[in-house]
């Protein structure tokens, strides 16, 4: 009989934590996680930039996108996104310096090594698959791989 109730009362208590837990993911799905940016293509010259020796990094999570040089050539920049189907909005950039604070970007200079032109600019997503994901707007054409 106290087997019985032990199982019992075990039952409730698992179906107690299941019912009290919620599971939050992004909604972003392949899109989370750190991007390398392997290649830029400027679309009216073709010109075509291998990006070897840059180690330049996009890393999303939720509804925040960080800009990262691990080379050490770029400081870090904080930016919002919004995917929403084929396109990637991101904007509202912040200066990453948390021994200072955190500032608001009011220039593109700092944006445009890792492949923007304004400080609000919306991408169409031409792939994203397997590891890879292309992005595209009317000047670049800019190529990732998955870490």
């Amino acid at each position: 009989m106290i087997k019985l109730y032990l199982k019992y009362v075990l039952a409730v208590v698992v179906i107690a934590v299941m019912y009290s837990c919620e599971l939050e993911t992004s909604g972003n799905g392949d899109l989370d996680g750190m991007w390398r940016l392997s290649q830029v293509d400027t679309l009216a010259t073709q010109g075509v930039d291998r990006m070897e020796g840059k180690k330049l990094y996009w890393s999303f999570q939720y509804d925040l996108l960080q800009f990262d040089d691990k080379a050490g050539g770029h400081g870090s920049v904080l930016l919002r996104f919004e995917r929403s189907g084929s396109t990637l909005r991101l904007h509202d950039p912040y200066v990453y310096d948390r021994e200072n604070g955190d500032y608001q970007l009011d220039e593109v200079s700092l944006l445009s090594p890792f492949g923007m032109n304004s400080l609000d600019e919306t991408f169409t997503i031409e792939s994203i698959d397997g590891g890879k994901m292309v992005l595209r707007t009317e000047e670049l054409r800019l190529y990732f791989r998955k870490l």
